[in-house]
């Protein structure tokens, strides 16, 4: 990084270091269509190796409203704060009591030793982007990226103060932009919204012009050193402040990632990391325009769809891959556009050479979707599946039933995609008995995969943000980021995207931390998943598949809650067992049965003798079968995940 450019990005932790910013590499392409050169610091992988792999991986699985990625970085940033460290990091371990194998005392220490070296990292970034003497200086802030960004660019308009600083990204979504700008005066500029139709124009006019843009000239939805004095613009939509929006996805550039390849080559890493490529192919949610969903704030101000067209997404990939020379792709769409499986799809499903795709999906897919998604390479997907209790779905405005759900994780086991998805719990209005109910379903999946047991985060955008008294809540900003930002609660409260509810601020995620006599049925749920986890942690997965001879099906059973290692299942059990496959509703079953001429006797003995053999599950008035058909797939490893993967052996 030697060379001189006059905007350079910068990618700051704490990210994945697996992929590359697919923000930034499409900024960078959308500058090079205006004609202007710009770089991409990729300082998340300078801080793997300045922290080492061990302490990376810890800051990346701390939850995101415990801030502490946020206080590690919040002394260079607000080296005037008074706020108790002290205070901070009590709150941190009693909601995270499981940290870095050390005791209490050893863990708080080593936390402190890391607060104290960000100071050098922060200085040794600074040195190698003034390398290149930029005139513009930008970070995208994502998660846990707010603080270290600030802090990057505080140090650096110090040390340069003629460099004209730049920020945008989630964090920067209209209020939090706004706000952003109004209490940090070192940061000049910042996007509120989508950038990529706006970002050259701006660039050549502060590369003119530096900070004395007038806010008349300034695009909509970016904040200029004009704002301060002259006041900042409203609009009738949202939260009243001004996000840029692009309407047309289909003419942006592909994103540029050359920069991420040529760190990565340099990395001490190198040999350890397996890159996928992050793709865009639609923004907003098309689900979330019918009804959105209780809990998610994700798409920020602005829920409205728009995606590319399935053959141009098909194209996008093809490309991608043969540009970087990698066959893993990660597309980053909240939900997969309707028509694609019957679009794109085809168009990948006949390559020689099969892609390795990465898709979140809604979780009603059928059968013959699912088939579909494995042929064409979708290796691994993104399910909303939330929860396996009908009664909480309906709660969370979710459209799906634990049927479907259960129904999924069967097909993707059966098709060999991997599944990422969580049982959220927490939810306002839920009832402790129907995780009671629930837990007694769990045993009975362990031969599917498991999801991971989440609580629940109020976020901004959310309904819950946005119509907290309709339900029942006092949310304030998440408690920690009082001793992270040296603001006014009102400030605060506009400037973060996590909040806790007032009068349940000290739980924390972790079952642990209630007590089985409070929520006796989430805790039973809490030590379901724990055991669901553990046969998934152990060298022979759990079983539970078939084989029809035509006249009999004979079932292998290995999970723990087996009533027989196999089953030989003939006649009216065998005719029950193959329509439960595709989870009919029950009166439609028994009709189909009755018209068999089986006596309502013999349909009641079959049905509740496979319900017996927990063979088949009642879900929401469906008879759901639960075995595979053998043979299936393996599962991929962890290791095949499209998105990247680094290989971190300090997590073995």
């Amino acid at each position: 990084m030697s060379a001189e450019v006059p905007i350079v990005f910068v990618n700051m932790p704490v990210s994945a270091i697996e992929r590359p910013s697919l923000a930034l590499g499409l900024l960078k392409s959308a500058l090079a269509r205006a004609g202007l050169q710009s770089a991409i610091a990729y300082a998340n992988l300078w801080f793997v190796e300045y922290l080492g792999p061990a302490d990376h991986g810890l800051l990346q699985k701390s939850p995101p409203e415990d801030a502490l990625v946020d206080w590690l970085f919040a002394g260079i940033a607000f080296p005037e704060s008074k706020l108790d460290q002290g205070l901070f990091l009590d709150r941190y371990f009693e909601r995270n009591p499981i940290q870095l194998g050390k005791d209490l005392a050893e863990s708080r220490a080593h936390l402190h030793k890391l607060r104290s070296l960000i100071s050098r990292f922060i200085d040794w970034t600074v040195d190698k982007i003034l390398e290149q003497r930029p005139a513009i200086v930008g970070c995208s802030s994502t998660f846990t990226q707010h603080v270290s960004s600030l802090a990057l660019l505080r140090r650096l308009s110090l040390r340069s103060p003629a460099t004209v600083t730049l920020m945008g990204g989630a964090n920067c979504e209209s209020l939090m932009g706004r706000t952003t700008h109004a209490s940090f005066k070192w940061v000049d500029y910042v996007v509120s919204g989508e950038a990529d139709a706006l970002i050259g124009a701006l660039c050549c006019d502060i590369l003119n012009r530096g900070r004395a843009i007038p806010p008349a000239d300034l695009p909509f939805g970016v904040f200029g050193p004009g704002h301060r004095e002259a006041g900042y613009p409203t609009t009738s939509r949202g939260d009243l402040v001004p996000r840029a929006v692009v309407e047309n996805l289909h003419d942006l550039p592909l994103p540029d990632f050359s920069d991420y390849f040529t760190e990565l080559g340099r990395s001490l890493y190198t040999d350890r990391v397996y890159p996928g490529l992050p793709m865009e192919f639609s923004r907003g949610c098309w689900w979330g325009e019918r009804s959105l969903c209780t809990f998610c704030g994700l798409n920020g101000g602005s829920i409205a769809y728009r995606q590319k067209p399935a053959s141009q997404a098909a194209e996008e990939m093809i490309e991608m891959s043969a540009r970087y020379g990698s066959s893993r792709i990660e597309a980053v769409d909240n939900i997969l556009a309707i028509d694609y499986v019957e679009k794109a799809l085809p168009h990948l499903t006949a390559l020689p050479d099969k892609l390795a795709i990465f898709f979140e999906v809604k979780a009603n897919l059928k059968r013959h979707e699912v088939e579909k998604l494995a042929a064409a390479g979708v290796r691994w997907i993104q399910p909303g599946i939330e929860s396996l209790d009908t009664r909480i779905l309906k709660l969370i405005g979710k459209g799906t039933t634990s049927a479907h759900n259960v129904q999924l994780l069967k097909w993707c086991r059966q098709y060999g995609v991997r599944v990422s998805w969580n049982m959220l719990w927490g939810f306002p209005g839920e009832s402790d008995s129907w995780y009671a109910e629930l837990a007694s379903l769990l045993p009975l999946l362990h031969h599917l995969q498991p999801g991971a047991a989440v609580r629940l985060r109020y976020q901004r955008y959310s309904l819950y943000h946005r119509a907290a008294e309709k339900y029942g809540l006092k949310l304030i900003p998440a408690v920690s980021f009082h001793y992270v930002y040296p603001l006014l609660e009102a400030d605060l409260a506009d400037l973060v995207y996590y909040f806790d509810d007032i009068d349940d601020i000290d739980i924390g995620g972790h079952f642990s931390a209630r007590a089985a006599n409070h929520r006796p049925g989430l805790h039973a749920v809490g030590m379901g998943i724990d055991a669901w986890l553990k046969a998934w942690s152990e060298p022979k997965l759990p079983t539970l598949s078939m084989r029809d001879s035509g006249d009999e099906i004979t079932v292998e059973d290995t999970r723990a809650i087996a009533v027989a290692r196999e089953h030989r299942i003939k006649g009216l059990g065998r005719e029950i067992l193959l329509a439960a496959d595709a989870g009919l509703p029950e009166a439609r079953l028994r009709e189909r049965m009755e018209a068999a001429n089986a006596t309502l006797t013999e349909l009641n003995e079959a049905i509740d003798n496979l319900i017996d053999r927990k063979l088949v599950a009642r879900l929401d008035a469906r008879l759901v079968g639960l075995p595979l058909w053998n043979p299936y797939p393996p599962m991929p490893g962890l290791t095949a995940f499209p998105g990247g993967y680094f290989e971190n052996f300090s997590d073995r």
